[in-house]
């Protein structure tokens, strides 16, 4: 009850947009107002209540000085000593007069919260918004928390007070976390044979809503919408299923349901059947049908969707997604229990074995401007989910997460990782989201923040850039494979491209790189210097897994034009499968060659540790592989 702030200052005209314009007609037959005139009215408001008295005390700051520009000249021009007079005779100026009312009365008095000085709002909209004293009568009523915060705030309810003929708002949050709610009451109650008509306009709206911020955050992406298919679940019959929707981007699937219902506005210290319910129905449900959809999918090696009419639109593989992602999207935000989906098993709510994001419409504006890659922010879905997996992420806010992935990357192995190193039982994060908070407040103060993200080298970003304007299947893994690196290998893997370029030129030919262990891959950077030469670079990475026994190799090739801009990248998994006998063996000699040119050329250079890594490459101490 006392958590307020669902959503980032700047996002509250357009949410409120989103979800007030398709009433548009009802609107203005009961208030004479349309959905955007509204929401412009409010936006004055909320401007009033967040910088209105900074603006009140420049504005008198101006007023000061030109009153005394005034006054100079008028005393040069006539003597006059009277001040009283003086001052009348500054205020026969109407302009000067009307800056003095103003100012005074935003500064002194009550201006800055007047609504019907703020506004144009009609006087029908603001009777059902405001409370005379002594109306409300139920926050005070007998009974358990009488008066309590743990109550149902008045202002929750109405968020303006009549006072002395004058309708005042004093608190933003009171108006824009629960406006959309309390004018769907006001309708109910003066329209009640709208309500029906509401209900199909939300969900229809609210079903689009979130594709239109996951088209931004994944441009190109294609969509169903909805989607229906035939599944039997448990013991009963094949029947139509229904999926909100649908989105493909390279080789991730999100299966997307969305619900547009009201979590519950009552207080859980007086009403806590109620919050259950709600999460059960804006959490649990949704968690439900994203899975079912998952099990059909994986039911067959290849299956059939449909449109509303049943007619097919669209056959799906399994194999051809190597991240699903069940996102259940709520109209209404309620990030704190929303961030917990895993972990509300202890209250009855069981989203399944498989990790569910929910998050609402609110959390996706922001994703929506701070990710300008969708290939970054397809790996933030990944690192997401992953970490949705592991009991020591629990946090309390969605952006957390978005925090915590900006400054540690695999955020659940760091949590690992520090918990391994202590003696605590339960990790707690806290101050993640500050960045994110940093750059909304740095837009409300009117500058053009940078959006908070990971450190990155120019080199792999401009890889990372290049992948996202490309087409070409399988550049998410790419993408993701790069950006599993921590900070000291995307350094290592930038220097060595800047290396290789230089070589390139005094070379007069490319160098390959490998790395090897966890993230073990072959780089090779062309140039004009050194053109590429695609036959030369499979036959390396070729003799690279027969060197050290692997079963595949990432090869990532790299050309460059002019001025060392990436032009061009081509990468694919490097096997022996397919190959002649003859063939294998030539290559498993070249590749035992290069060990021992590897060992050969370490050992001259210094003496090799026996618990350094192995020259050659495989990963193992020197005393355990090539030491003789």
């Amino acid at each position: 009850m006392i958590v307020r702030g669902k959503r980032y200052t700047p996002h509250e005209r357009q949410a409120l947009l989103d979800v007030l314009t398709p009433h548009s007609d009802v609107l203005f037959c009961l208030f004479g107002i349309d959905a955007p005139t509204l929401v412009a009215e409010l936006d004055k408001i909320l401007a009033k209540l967040t910088r209105g008295l900074h603006d009140a005390l420049m504005d008198m700051e101006h007023f000061r000085n030109d009153t005394i520009d005034r006054a100079s000249k008028l005393s040069e021009k006539t003597d006059i000593a009277d001040l009283d007079v003086l001052r009348d005779k500054i205020f026969e100026d109407p302009e000067l007069a009307v800056r003095r009312d103003k100012v005074t009365g935003e500064i002194f008095g009550l201006d800055l919260f007047d609504v019907e000085k703020i506004t144009r709002l009609p006087k029908a909209l603001l009777d059902e918004l405001a409370w005379s004293p002594g109306e409300e009568r139920e926050f005070f009523a007998p009974g358990q928390f009488r008066g309590w915060p743990l109550r149902v705030w008045p202002t929750m309810k109405r968020p303006f007070l009549r006072l002395d003929g004058h309708i005042l708002c004093f608190d933003k949050f009171a108006l824009f976390d629960n406006f959309y709610r309390v004018l769907q009451r006001a309708i109910f109650r003066l329209a009640p044979d709208y309500t029906q008509t509401w209900n199909d306009r939300q969900k229809t709206v609210s079903e689009k809503i979130p594709f239109t911020y996951l088209e931004r955050l994944s441009p190109g992406a294609c969509v169903y919408r909805p989607v229906y298919y035939r599944w039997k679940v448990g013991s009963g019959s094949i029947q139509w299923h229904e999926a909100d929707g649908l989105l493909i981007y390279d080789d991730h699937l999100f299966v997307i349901e969305v619900k547009s219902g009201a979590f519950t506005y009552t207080s859980p210290a007086t009403d806590l059947p109620a919050h259950i319910a709600s999460l059960k129905n804006l959490v649990q449900n949704p968690a439900s049908q994203g899975s079912r959809f998952v099990d059909y999918l994986e039911s067959a090696a290849e299956v059939s969707i449909a449109d509303s009419n049943h007619n097919e639109i669209g056959r799906l593989r399994r194999s051809n997604f190597r991240h699903v992602t069940v996102c259940a999207v709520t109209l209404d935000a309620f990030t704190e229990l929303a961030a917990r989906a895993q972990r509300l098993r202890q209250v009855g709510i069981d989203v399944g074995q498989r990790s569910v994001w929910v998050l609402s419409i609110d959390d996706l504006r922001v994703y929506a401007d701070l990710f300008h890659n969708p290939l970054v922010f397809l790996h933030f879905v990944e690192q997401r989910m992953r970490a949705a997996h592991t009991e020591l992420v629990d946090l309390d806010d969605e952006m957390d997460h978005l925090g915590l992935y900006i400054t540690h990357n695999n955020y659940g192995q760091y949590a690992t990782k520090l918990a391994s190193s202590q003696t605590a039982d339960k990790l707690t994060f806290h101050g993640y989201r500050t960045p994110i908070d940093k750059y909304y407040d740095a837009i409300m103060q009117g500058e053009t923040p940078v959006p908070p993200r990971q450190e990155m080298p120019a080199r792999l970003a401009e890889i990372v850039e290049f992948l996202a304007v490309s087409s070409k299947p399988g550049r998410s893994q790419l993408a993701s494979f790069l950006l599993d690196a921590a900070g000291d290998l995307r350094k290592k893997i930038a220097r060595t491209i800047d290396q290789q370029l230089r070589d390139n030129v005094a070379l007069g030919r490319a160098r390959p790189v490998s790395t090897f262990g966890k993230h073990a891959f072959t780089i090779w950077s062309w140039s004009s210097s050194a053109p590429r030469n695609a036959a030369v670079a499979l036959e390396h990475a070729r003799e690279v897994v027969a060197a050290h026994d692997e079963q595949s190799r990432l090869m990532v090739e790299l050309e460059y034009s002019a001025g060392e801009i990436l032009s061009e990248m081509h990468w694919r998994y490097v096997d022996l499968k397919g190959l002649s006998d003859a063939e294998i063996a030539r290559i498993r000699h070249a590749g035992s060659l290069l060990r021992r040119q590897r060992i050969a050329a370490a050992r001259a250079q210094r003496k090799i540790g026996a618990n350094e890594p192995c020259p050659c490459g495989s990963g193992l101490k020197y005393k355990r592989c090539c030491r003789p």
